[in-house]
């Protein structure tokens, strides 16, 4: 069992002692600029790492703050912990920094098939949030989960989906800073007529289309069906990885007994769920990663339309940014409902 130490100081709590694992990363370092512009009351934050990161120094808040080393951390100051770094990481640690008491929120999916482990998509079943007291620990829904889950719930109920296509296109930043690297090297050469060189793919992205091998299919079928309670639910998946740096793009197809009428979509959904609908236009992830308002960072949806031939089924493309929305965002917004509505 977690150490109870904290939950007593937790009440009456209007600041925060927060760590970040994993704080050099892209969704690291999204979370910790987001985290500066959140309601929030923080009283310490600091920035976890490993040897590669110790040291390194990062602003926040007007302030430099100095990566530390994970191994020299006293777990039971901090009330939350984000683990942003990777599964070997969080397998390796979470578990020691839940037992001192503090809260993991965990988004590398080493948690997210553990059924004694609330997995949470924050506007869609943050309910479940209120179970964090059982083990200390909160998995939060992989990127691509997130997002065709967050316009499915804005599109139908859905618990009443019967069937469920999705098409990933894999940008390179999915893969991490070695994924953009690698991409903008080969680039490179290729533009100044080098051949390319491959050391992280298995193959030349740049300007090619590559059978992904960064999406785990079980692991996304599973998390849909847990989030949506439809064990059933037939899921198939397609993903391709694209020489585009940013953003996750999505083709959806779904049929379900209840879905909402094409046209009469209630706009608060939209709203709530963090969704843009287009009706007149589309998203492209340049468009979508460029948007000048940096803290406005919807899902983009658009090209919604029943299936020509299959009337029952309906299609949408989608778009969001990978690292800010579906990295950071979706982690801020589940550490947020969690401190303001269910830690008392």
């Amino acid at each position: 069992m977690p150490n109870s130490i904290n939950f007593t100081e937790l009440l009456n709590m209007s600041s925060w002692n927060i760590a970040v694992i994993g704080a050099n990363g892209q969704v690291g370092r999204s979370l910790i600029e987001q985290l500066e512009k959140s309601s929030i009351t923080i009283d310490q934050l600091d920035l976890i790492g490993s040897d590669n990161s110790e040291g390194e120094i990062i602003r926040f808040a007007g302030k430099n703050l100095t990566i530390k080393h994970i191994d020299d951390m006293e777990w039971s100051n901090y009330h939350l912990a984000f683990f942003v770094a990777n599964q070997d990481v969080t397998n390796k640690y979470a578990q020691l920094v839940a037992d001192s008491g503090c809260i993991v929120l965990d988004s590398t999916g080493a948690f997210a098939l553990d059924n004694s482990i609330p997995l949470v998509l924050p506007k869609v079943n943050d309910f479940l949030l209120n179970d964090y007291r059982d083990k200390n620990i909160i998995a939060v829904a992989n990127p691509i989960v997130s997002q065709v889950l967050r316009c499915l719930t804005s599109l139908t109920d859905l618990e009443q989906l019967d069937q469920l296509h999705i098409t990933n296109l894999i940008s390179a930043s999915c893969y991490g800073q070695k994924g953009i690297n690698e991409l903008a090297g080969q680039s490179a050469r290729l533009l100044n007529g080098l051949p390319a060189e491959n050391s992280f793919f298995t193959k030349q992205l740049a300007f090619n289309v590559l059978l992904d091998g960064f999406v785990d299919d079980e692991l996304i079928v599973e998390q849909i069906r847990r989030i949506t309670g439809n064990y059933q639910l037939s899921i198939t998946i397609d993903s391709i990885s694209v020489p585009v740096f940013y953003g996750l793009t999505q083709t959806v197809s779904f049929t379900s007994a209840e879905p909402y009428g094409l046209g009469q979509y209630d706009v608060s959904l939209f709203e709530k769920n963090g969704i843009e609908l287009l009706t007149s236009d589309y998203p492209t992830p340049v468009t979508v990663i460029n948007n000048e308002q940096s803290s406005h960072q919807p899902i983009m949806l658009a090209n919604v339309h029943h299936s020509y031939g299959f009337q029952q089924q309906i299609q949408f493309m989608s778009v969001s940014d990978n690292i800010r929305y579906l990295g950071g965002k979706i982690l801020l917004e589940t550490a947020e409902s969690l401190l303001t509505n269910y830690v008392d």
